[in-house]
């Protein structure tokens, strides 16, 4: 059996085609047939809201992350990754990690938190300062901030409360979030770039886009410093897990 990259989509579907274009855009293919295997789930309904989970509790999302994973797998996916930000919470992607473990220990899973604190030590190798953007489940569980301190050179600053809920409307609010609405509003964009210049105010050298309906809405060169794509790390990350020689240089 080959190889083939497993997109856990649905978190949120736009997210997940995002990715797959990311991964198709990284990948050194001068023709239909030299591109990689790419299979994409897209079952949101049995994908609880991550942050809704973190802040108020009931079903665990990793239930529903579990059984697309295993979709995947079960049609050869050999590598498996999870667009969402918020799903890399030690309480949800854990679990998803474990059972995997013991279900298909043969079988890949990569951490996106973790594979985009590599990419900003690599871009940033002296002491930086980044801002981070992301939903508030994100926040409250401190995802970026676990993984990051093992990077001590990497200090991370986080929007005020009140800001964070307007980077989290303009993802979430169903008359013009990225979730809700596509194309991406007007509205959302200025909101979000807003308060990435906030934190810019505040001495952020890069952000990161942490919540992955933010590339949706922003690119490098909306605002004065760099945009940092877990997104697009993922998409390097699961190109080279699969079949590096197929990576694009940067």
């Amino acid at each position: 059996m080959g190889t083939a990259i497993g997109v856990v989509g649905g978190v949120g579907p736009y997210a997940g085609i995002d990715l797959v274009k990311k991964i198709f855009d990284q990948t050194i293919a001068r023709k239909d047939q030299e591109h990689l295997d790419v299979y994409l789930s897209n079952i949101p309904r049995v994908i609880n809201d991550r942050t809704d989970f973190l802040l108020h509790g009931g079903d665990n999302p990793a239930q529903g992350l579990l059984l697309s994973a295993q979709k995947l797998i079960s049609i050869g996916a050999t590598t498996i990754v999870i667009p969402c930000n918020t799903a890399h919470a030690l309480t949800i992607f854990g679990t998803v990690k474990d059972q995997l473990a013991i279900e298909h220990p043969n079988v890949q899973l990569l951490h996106m938190i973790e594979e985009t604190a590599k990419e900003i030590t690599r871009q940033f190798p002296a002491n930086v300062t980044i801002g981070l953007m992301a939903t508030l489940g994100t926040h409250a569980a401190k995802v970026y901030q676990q993984t990051l301190a093992s990077y001590p050179q990497v200090t991370i600053i986080e929007p005020e409360i009140t800001e964070q809920r307007c980077i989290h409307e303009a993802i979430y609010d169903q008359s013009y979030g990225i979730k809700a609405v596509s194309p991406v509003t007007e509205k959302a964009i200025q909101s979000i770039k807003k308060e990435g210049q906030r934190l810019i105010d505040r001495g952020a050298q890069a952000l990161i886009l942490g919540c992955t309906e933010l590339p949706l809405a922003l690119k490098n060169g909306d605002l004065s410093v760099p945009l940092i794509d877990p997104t697009l790390v993922l998409a390097r990350s699961a190109i080279a897990a699969t079949a590096i020689e197929k990576l694009r240089p940067l």
